[in-house]
C-alpha cells in the first residue's frame, strides 16, 4: 500500500484541498480527522470534528482510542487500498497516525504551501479564527448521523476534467469545542 502524507498547519485549508489532491493523484482512500473515507462516503471512524473539546479532538484525530482505531483498521483490511492519502498538521502527526493503523512508511508527502497560494492560506485561515468554519471532505448527509456540531453550509465543487466535468460536496461545520467559548478558574 502506498501511503502519501499531506501535510500543513491547523486551519490552512488542507481537508478543503484534499479531494482535488487525492483525485489528481488517484488516491480514493482518504484519513481525515479520525475517519476513513472513500470517495464521498464515510466508511469508519469519528469526525474529531464532533469532539466536545480540542483535547478530544486531538486524540480522536490520532487514533488514540482502541476501540476508535480497530474500526478504522479493520476497514482499511477490509479495502484493501492501493493509496492512501493521510491528511495532518505535522510530519509527526502523519506518522503517528501511520503507525496507530499499522498502514507501513510514508512514501511520500505534500506540504499546503506547494499546492495553495499564500492569498488562500490566509483566507483559510482567516475562516477558521473569525467563524471557527472547519471543512469536513464528505456531503452533509454522510455526516448528521453522528456529528455534534452545527452545520454551516453545504460546498460543490465543480472542476473540468479532458473527459467533462468532476463535482464532488464538502461539508462547512462549526465543531461545538469552537463555539462553547472559554472559561477561566479563579481564586475566589
Amino acid at each position: 500500500m502506498e501511503i502519501t502524507a499531506f501535510v500543513g498547519k491547523s486551519g490552512t485549508g488542507k481537508s478543503f484541498k484534499s479531494i482535488g489532491i487525492a483525485r489528481e493523484l488517484g488516491v480514493e482512500y482518504i484519513i481525515d480527522d479520525g475517519i476513513l473515507i472513500k470517495g464521498n462516503k464515510l466508511l469508519a471512524g469519528k469526525s474529531a470534528k464532533s469532539e466536545s473539546s480540542k483535547i478530544k479532538a486531538v486524540k480522536r484525530a490520532l487514533f488514540m482510542e482502541d476501540e476508535h482505531r480497530e474500526e478504522v483498521k479493520a476497514a482499511i483490511l477490509s479495502e484493501r487500498p492501493e493509496r492512501i492519502l493521510i491528511i495532518g498538521t505535522s510530519d509527526n502527526m502523519v506518522e503517528k497516525i501511520a503507525r496507530a493503523l499499522e498502514l507501513g512508511d510514508i512514501g511520500e508527502r505534500i506540504y499546503i504551501e506547494s499546492v495553495s497560494s499564500k492569498e488562500e492560506i490566509e483566507a483559510a485561515r482567516r475562516h477558521r479564527q473569525e467563524e471557527g468554519k472547519h471543512v469536513i471532505p464528505l456531503p452533509t448527509f454522510e455526516l448528521k448521523k453522528d456529528f455534534s456540531g452545527y452545520f454551516m453550509d453545504t460546498l460543490k465543487v465543480m472542476r473540468m476534467k479532458s473527459y467533462g466535468q468532476e463535482v464532488y460536496e464538502k461539508t462547512v461545520v462549526r465543531p461545538s469545542f469552537s463555539y462553547l467559548g472559554s472559561y477561566t478558574i479563579s481564586d475566589k
